[in-house]
């Protein structure tokens, strides 16, 4: 988490019902073009701040791009070169480094695919320990989130499948600081203006792959990078069974409010996010989804049908 910038979202606003009762609960969409089919806002690889430099035109190009697409401190930039257009409509930019696949819905591309490299990024010297490493991850910020109090369930879907995973250069090899993961983030995000914990926020982590496991542990403790903020990560055997070790299709589905609801707490009970110990101060400012490649690993992910439906009481 050294090198992902969080942007919050802003506040909900939360009306009055004369009847609540008869009002059914609200099920809303919080993802943004979930299926990637606008491309993405490219981000220069300087880590740290939110640059856009370029945009990487989807398989739709009525809208505007709402995924920005992060390449922190990678040697190889994705150009927005003319991509290579495949067979079955998607789109795939590629250089020595990293590959990206935009695929419509019907194709067997769908939805998002995502390589890296590190054998181009590194060369043949394993990173140091406080070494940057390479990141290809996309994210957005939330629109008008509810907030955490309101919420009555957080439906996560996704399906990924791992297409492949080699260590490229065994020697020097530490799985304390080499490793490949892909994951998904979300910030829950003290969104109300006037707290005293104003814009503090935590990192709530989806595992979906890590070289060294095959399901991977939780793990909570503070960012050791920038940010400084708790991260909580869920262990792969709290939402599934199944491992993309196996390079087939596993599907995650899963209420994650029970656990975004344990994960505040276990902050609050850490010393973290003491300013405000409300769930109404909190909501899901952004969702992170990608690599981060700390070792000289060449890997490849397909994600498709990512979703994170919120349901909030009337």
């Amino acid at each position: 988490m050294k090198c992902i910038v969080a942007v919050c979202a802003g506040l909900a606003v939360v009306g009055t019902l004369a009847c609540p009762c008869s009002i059914p609960a609200a099920e809303r969409e919080l993802l943004q073009d979930p299926h990637f089919q606008r491309g993405f806002v490219l981000l220069a690889s300087p880590p740290g701040k939110r640059v856009a430099s370029a945009e990487l035109a989807g398989v739709d190009r009525t809208g505007t791009p709402v995924w920005d697409l992060a390449q922190w401190s990678s040697k190889h930039s994705v150009l927005p070169r003319q991509p290579e257009v495949l067979a079955g409509g998607a789109v795939r930019y590629a250089n020595a480094g990293k590959a990206v696949v935009i695929g419509p819905p019907s194709a067997k591309e769908a939805d998002l695919t995502l390589a890296v490299n590190a054998s181009a990024e590194y060369g043949t010297r394993p990173r140091d320990a406080g070494d940057p490493w390479v990141h290809l991850l996309t994210q957005q910020t939330i629109d008008n989130p509810p907030c955490i109090a309101e919420l009555t369930a957080c439906r996560l879907h996704i399906e990924a499948r791992l297409n492949h995973s080699l260590l490229a250069v065994q020697e020097g090899y530490s799985p304390s600081r080499h490793a490949a993961q892909f994951q998904i983030f979300l910030t829950i995000s003290n969104r109300r203006s006037g707290s005293p914990g104003f814009g503090q926020y935590l990192w709530f982590g989806v595992p979906l792959y890590d070289n060294r496991e095959r399901l991977p542990s939780g793990h909570k403790a503070q960012d050791a990078g920038d940010t400084k903020m708790f991260i909580y990560t869920l262990a792969a055997t709290d939402l599934t069974n199944e491992s993309t070790h196996d390079r087939q299709w596993v599907t995650i589905d899963k209420d994650l409010l029970p656990h975004i609801r344990a994960a505040l707490q276990h902050a609050w009970s850490r010393g973290f996010l003491t300013e405000s110990q409300d769930f109404s101060d909190y909501r899901i400012g952004g969702a992170f989804v990608g690599w981060e490649v700390p070792g000289i690993f060449d890997v490849e992910m397909q994600i498709r049908n990512f979703s994170l439906r919120a349901t909030a009481s009337p």
